[in-house]
């Protein structure tokens, strides 16, 4: 049996990028539609039996109609070939409030056939052209889903967080007991492994992880691990493969050089299980970095880093390091002009960094680099450009505090809506 397993597609994400008049679609949805097309491609030409979502299928909990529209296209096109189709619910797919439908509800509403919802943690059997296949979904776990409003007003944050690991453990060995041996099993989850590299996913994350440690997901009799959440491409274990497929797209330059990419999975034999990485033609997003401190012509230094780089459909930014006499003479328009020459896709940012504090040389035009910016993000490009610049580990501090005040205020608006 062959899959293709797939994770945080985000559509809807809609930095860097532009309403295209022809059309009236943002060109960052058409970069995301894209690559989901690309993904779909290689599954088709693969031979794949079923494709895997691991979570996140848009950007926020409301998607748009014309967002709904084009992801349900590509389904629709998943289920003309006859594959079987499963969706685990992540973190940005659940619904905002008791009683409201998550993102992608429409399918099971309508009963799609051949198209599976898992927003609760149970065993599925999906039925395809190599036979059935077995699937425990463990989507996004909130504390409110899982623990009562007594047990939420009773108990510590480390309780809570004890509590939620035991009972998914228990929710987990219970379902590895209950699967077939003979027949192929995964395991899909959105969450965090302990271990697992982060991206820019931090950026966007809605709701607090809970950590989950890696014993917890290497079950009995379960081939393979789907994994979504973790924008990075990893693989944490062998026995069975824990495998993050990463984003399939990049968000913005904190994936700057990340591959973005899908999974094909095949299921040999019971207990054997092999995957492959493709490689996704995600957008390109490029730093040229500049230091003309000790040049006497500051403005041929940049040009010729220019020059230098690849940058045709690429988002970039330019950093250039300079002394406070040389600020004038670099010249932000024939910057700019160089870097539309150079066929730069979108133009994020010309900065000048003079004595450690950033003198920006934006005109109103770019304003739309705020676009899509979280408050954390926010945050954390202040903190960065702090004078005296502060240390990492300051900032790191300062981001922690700032994501328990986040949490805290996301749980409170939940039991207010409750």
């Amino acid at each position: 049996m062959r899959l293709l397993h797939l994770a945080d597609l985000h559509i809807g994400i809609e930095n860097y990028g532009r309403v295209d008049p022809s059309t009236g679609l943002h060109s960052r949805l058409r970069d995301y539609l894209e690559r989901l097309d690309e993904a779909i491609d290689v599954g088709l030409a693969e031979g794949v039996d079923a494709v895997l979502i691991a979570g996140d299928v848009y950007k926020n909990r409301t998607p748009n109609p014309t967002q709904q529209r084009e992801f349900a296209r590509r389904i629709h096109r998943l289920r003309a070939c006859g594959l079987p189709v499963f969706i685990l619910i992540g973190n940005h797919d659940v619904s905002p409030a008791a009683g409201r439908a998550h993102a992608v509800e429409i399918f099971d509403t309508l009963a799609v056939d051949g198209v599976t919802i898992a927003d609760r943690p149970r065993i599925h059997t999906l039925q395809t052209r190599s036979g059935p296949l077995q699937v425990i979904a463990l989507p996004w776990v909130t504390r409110h889903a899982l623990l009562t409003k007594e047990e939420l007003r009773m108990a510590s944050f480390l309780e809570i967080e004890t509590m939620l690991i035991e009972r998914v453990e228990r929710f987990l060995r219970q379902a590895a007991d209950d699967l077939d041996p003979a027949l192929p099993a995964v395991l899909t989850v959105h969450g965090t492994i302990d271990g697992a590299t982060f991206g820019a996913e931090r950026q966007v994350l809605l709701g607090r992880d809970l950590i989950y440690p890696r014993s917890l997901v290497a079950l009995p009799n379960v081939d393979y691990v789907a994994m979504g959440h973790i924008h990075r491409h990893q693989a944490l274990g062998d026995h069975p493969p824990v495998v993050y497929p990463g984003s399939i797209e990049r968000i913005d330059f904190g994936e700057e050089d990340e591959d973005k990419g899908c999974v094909i999975v095949d299921l040999k034999a019971k207990g054997e299980a092999h995957w492959r990485f493709h490689k996704l033609a995600a957008r390109p997003f490029v730093t040229i970095a500049v230091d003309v401190r000790s040049i006497n012509d500051p403005m041929q230094r940049v040009l010729a880093a220019i020059e230098r780089r690849s940058l045709r459909g690429a988002v970039v930014r330019v950093k250039i390091d300079a002394r406070p006499e040389q600020a004038d003479a670099l010249q932000t328009e024939a910057i700019r002009r160089a870097l539309d020459d150079a066929g730069a896709y979108v133009i994020a940012a010309v900065t000048v960094e003079v004595e450690r504090s950033t003198r920006g040389r934006l005109g109103n035009s770019d304003a739309s680099i705020l676009d899509g910016l979280t408050p954390r993000r926010a945050l954390e490009l202040y903190l960065r450009q702090k004078t005296p610049p502060l240390s990492e580990e300051r900032i790191a501090a300062l981001l922690a505090a700032a994501d328990e005040l986040l949490a805290e205020g996301a749980q409170d608006r939940v039991e207010l809506l409750s």
